[in-house]
């Protein structure tokens, strides 16, 4: 929990800062009060930056609204509206709680696991399962070690934005995760963690 707890200081409080105009914080489509905000960055010791995202209160999983998962944070935060099937734009017919997922967060599931369309649960555990049917059929993070094993070979993610020149990668080999951001200005964030 605690690797989780810093990656989503990382991707809401650095990762997202780029080019952002804003001065409110929506979520789900909803103004999050500042007095909220405040209370939070007390409790997080992190400064988060006004923006459009979408968070999915079940996994803890977030992003910029009409892009892809950018972190995992803090699941059943009560904060914003509720998260709709378009938040990350969609279009690839595979949902998770009830969120058509982006083509970047297909493919990330791609490299370790058979991704088939359809509507899916997931808890904050990695735990998943059809909709309305309350068994796992899985967990993504056994899937991820099953499939790169502990100590093995490393893999990775990278992402490279030409409209903005930023790059993001992460990985890991299941003993390890890691988490690089390099910004337009020059600024690079790291995060390692050994589970």
């Amino acid at each position: 929990m605690k690797c989780l707890s810093l990656l989503f200081t990382l991707a809401f409080g650095l990762a997202l800062n780029a080019q952002n105009t804003m001065k409110e914080f929506i979520i789900n489509d909803e103004v999050v009060a500042a007095q909220t905000i405040s209370q939070l960055e007390s409790a997080y010791k992190v400064k988060f930056v006004p923006g459009n995202y979408w968070y999915d209160r079940m996994t803890g999983a977030f992003g910029r609204k009409g892009g892809p998962c950018t972190g995992v944070g803090i699941a059943g935060l009560n904060i914003g509206g509720s998260l709709k099937s378009n938040a990350s734009g969609g279009g690839t017919g595979v949902f998770i709680n009830g969120r058509d997922l982006h083509p970047q967060d297909v493919a990330v599931f791609q490299t370790f696991m058979q991704v088939i369309p359809g509507r899916y649960w997931m808890d904050v555990y990695g735990n998943f399962g059809s909709e309305n049917v309350p068994f796992a059929l899985g967990n993504v993070y056994q899937l991820y070690q099953a499939r790169f094993g502990r100590g093995g070979k490393a893999t990775s993610y990278y992402k490279n934005n030409p409209w903005s020149g930023e790059t993001t990668s992460f990985g890991g080999d299941g003993s390890f995760m890691y988490f690089s951001s390099k910004k337009t200005d020059g600024t690079t964030y790291e995060y390692f963690s050994d589970h």
